[in-house]
């Protein structure tokens, strides 16, 4: 056991050092496992050195560890935490180092600087979410009829069909030398021009063939079949420039949707469309995101090239205006324009004056802007504008409050007196305080004020009062002048407490309000307890008064008319006998088990026995089992114990008494070498020991025990080198329990763990290092 005890100290001691190690030790195959933040510096070099070693780029690197199982927002954060320890950034290192910074100082003669409210924001790029939307699909319509200026090349598939006195159709590719061959027609020269173009060069061939085409008795029909392919470049600010294939039917806004729109620094104003190294349109993106019109949406033909500049203006806008963000603007756009492609004012902007906050060549300068230089002021690139909000305060509002039929807010005009206001609010409620009211006013140096008035001189016509801007009147109501009064009502009522005091209130008028007596209420002896109005200034012993009244149950006796007072207290108690005292719970060897209400307080448990029917045949009695509240009692019900008095006998509400079987067999457990059942033929604590095979190496005989039926244990009792045993009964149980381990270790085993502990000591401090 001590070798055991020796083996399992070593063991636990080498797997911490292994631990530890693997613990500082993080490869590329369990990346998956590790939290970036948790990283040193010296762990995240360690990384990206092997994958340096394996020739990985830093993209194929990322992808790797992402294949790997690490989350992507990890390998985000591992990307920018190795660009800042290879920049030579404040990293984490293996040490942590609290650093404080000094902390400045403000002297109250210091005056606080309060920054501009228009600063720039990181605002969005107006426009720039019409390519990122992944819910649009800017692409072109394959379905529609051909249209008369689409311009043919070769790989175009033409349709020509005759109708009338000829039925035929053909269908061929125009050939890479711009040439469409007709069966009996020959060859027609098609590239370059428009299918309307095409058509009349068609017939113009075709009516040699088919002379009804002149005469009218045969119509001809050019359609387009499938439509070629042309490629376009993408060039300049764009989110993914390069050559695209598209249809020949695409736009110049699907080039733009698949090369995913403008960069941050691109246009959205200047798109040039060049063809035959000319610009032959620029394309103002706004005109479609402002209203929608295609107007610079040009179709697109082979080897055209989109160029996207870069942004020569760029404002940012926010505050009160619908559309808060960064637009663009053309050079001669003034703030007017600006606010018109913002969408316009919010409910609550402040329009008279704009924010304007520039960049000059040494600092920031801030400008205001009257609204009527709006639509002739010209922002600069990288300025800020900024609309605030209307003050939170009303120009004209009073309000009134109180015992009036409409209380609330109402408008100040240049003839608002406290007289007409109360008109305004449908005039004074009836339990409005005539002798008090007052108006909250704050003055133009900004004290606050209250100016009483007399409300029945008001009414009179006299001193009526000029109200000014933000007055606030109050009206009392009478009701608020005074204290409510109430009286309790307590005990055994059917509704009991608290309840409004009215004069003229009586006692009977009180328990009728509170439902009435319960059936165990003790009605002749209800209680009131009545507070001693005493108005000195010397302190009383007594301080309530206690009257006691005699009611019936109907109410109809005349001390129900005894007047209340506020702030009774009436209180109705129990009848005396008028209760149950709760019942005793008989299980087990009895007639008639169940539970027996107690019908005396002096009521024992033989009572209760006999009430049960008696014990039956096969219970024991003295083997009683007594609980109250969970806990056994020690109660012989047989009358045998000559100690034990009758009052101790007395059961009580809530008692249980279970008679059990009688039992003709003796159990031995525990560390004996057979436990088992055995007859009942001898009182002897060591007969039953040495029938159950006798007691074990590791038996204790000292803490061994008997448990008798009814409940009760008593041990083997000790006195020098004498042993007393208990005397055994049938039912009971003998209990011998076993020897608990304690570990000694000589001195040999002491030495040896000391000599393991120092060498693992020893092992991990060389790991340390």
């Amino acid at each position: 056991m001590r070798f055991k005890i020796i083996l399992f100290i070593l063991f636990t001691g080498l797997t911490l050092i292994n631990f530890r190690g693997s613990a500082q030790t993080i490869s590329t195959d369990n990346i998956s496992k590790v939290k970036v933040d948790q990283l040193s510096d010296q762990q995240i070099l360690a990384i990206w050195a092997k994958f340096e070693a394996s020739g990985l780029s830093e993209d194929a690197a990322m992808k790797m560890l992402i294949d790997r199982g690490l989350d992507p927002t990890e390998a985000d954060k591992f990307k920018k935490r190795l660009s800042e320890v290879q920049a030579g950034g404040k990293g984490k290192s293996d040490a942590t180092v609290s650093i404080k910074k000094p902390e400045l100082k403000v002297g109250r003669d210091t005056t606080p600087v309060v920054s501009p409210k228009p600063v720039i924001k990181p605002s969005k790029i107006y426009g720039s979410d019409f390519f990122s939307n992944p819910n649009l699909k800017f692409e072109p319509n394959l379905r529609l009829a051909t249209p008369k200026g689409y311009v043919l090349g070769p790989d175009d598939e033409v349709v020509v069909l005759l109708n009338g006195l000829n039925e035929t159709s053909v269908t061929a590719k125009i050939s890479p030398d711009g040439n469409l061959k007709i069966p009996n027609a020959g060859l027609v020269y098609l590239n370059g021009y428009t299918i309307e173009q095409a058509t009349n060069l068609i017939k113009q061939k075709m009516q040699k063939v088919y002379p009804a085409l002149a005469s009218g008795q045969t119509k001809l029909t050019v359609n387009l079949g499938s439509v070629r392919s042309i490629r376009v470049t993408v060039i300049g600010e764009a989110m993914q420039p390069g050559t695209y294939t598209l249809s020949s039917l695409s736009t110049l806004f699907n080039a733009l949707y698949l090369s995913g729109g403008p960069a941050p620094g691109g246009s959205l104003r200047n798109i040039e469309v060049i063809r035959g190294n000319r610009v032959i349109k620029t394309v103002d993106f706004y005109t479609f995101l402002q209203r929608g019109v295609l107007e610079g949406n040009v179709s697109l033909q082979d080897q055209d090239v989109i160029r996207i500049p870069v942004y020569t203006k760029r404002v940012a806008i926010d505050g009160q205006v619908k559309r808060p963000g960064l637009y663009e603007l053309k050079n001669a756009e003034t703030l007017s324009d600006l606010i018109t492609y913002t969408g316009g004012f919010s409910d609550l902007a402040y329009r008279d004056i704009a924010k304007v906050t520039q960049i000059t060549n040494k600092e920031r300068s801030v400008k205001d802007i009257p609204a009527d230089l709006f639509d002739r002021f010209v922002l600069r690139n990288a300025d800020s504008v900024y609309f605030g909000a209307v003050l939170s305060r009303f120009a004209n509002r009073v309000v009134i409050e109180g015992a009036v039929y409409r209380p609330g807010t109402f408008e100040l005009t240049p003839n608002t007196t406290l007289k007409s206001l109360i008109a305004k609010a449908d005039g004074l409620r009836d339990d409005a305080s005539l002798n008090q009211g007052y108006i909250k006013r704050i003055s133009p140096n900004l004290d606050k004020l209250m100016i009483p008035f007399d409300l029945s001189k008001l009414l009179s016509g006299s001193n009526d009062i000029p109200l000014l801007r933000e007055d606030s009147v109050m009206i009392f109501s009478v009701q608020d002048l005074k204290d409510e009064s109430s009286i309790t009502m307590g005990g055994f009522v059917r509704m009991p407490g608290n309840f409004t005091y009215r004069k003229g209130m009586t006692v009977g008028d009180a328990v009728a309000m509170a439902g009435g007596f319960t059936n165990d209420a003790a009605s002749h002896r209800l209680e009131i307890s009545r507070l001693v109005k005493n108005t000195s200034d010397v302190v009383s012993n007594q301080l309530l008064t206690i009257i006691t009244v005699n009611l019936d149950s109907a109410l109809s006796s005349s001390a129900g008319d005894l007047p209340l007072e506020p702030l009774d207290y009436l209180y109705v108690p129990r009848l005396v006998n008028y209760r149950t005292l709760g019942s005793v719970r008989i299980r087990g060897e009895v007639l008639f088990p169940g539970d027996y209400p107690v019908q005396r307080r002096d009521e024992t448990g033989n009572e209760f026995i006999i009430r049960a029917g008696g014990i039956t045949p096969v219970g024991s009695l003295a083997n009683a089992k007594i609980y109250r509240n969970g806990t056994r009692v020690d109660i012989d019900l047989t009358g045998q114990d000559k100690r034990q008095v009758k009052s101790s006998m007395i059961f009580m509400a809530g008692d249980s008494v279970y008679i059990p079987r009688e039992t003709p067999f003796v159990e031995v457990v525990g560390a004996v070498n057979n436990p088992q059942l055995l007859n009942y033929v001898s009182r002897s604590f060591k007969y039953y020991t040495n029938a159950a095979g006798g007691t074990k190496e590791n038996a204790r005989l000292k803490g061994a025990y008997v448990q008798y039926a009814n409940g009760t244990n008593q041990p083997v009792k000790h006195f020098l080198f004498f042993r007393n045993y208990p005397t055994v009964t049938p039912g009971s149980k003998i209990v011998v329990p076993e020897k608990t381990f304690k570990l000694k270790l000589g001195v040999g085993e002491i030495s040896a763990i000391t000599s393991a502990i120092g060498a693992l000591v020893t092992l991990i401090a060389i790991l340390v290092k």
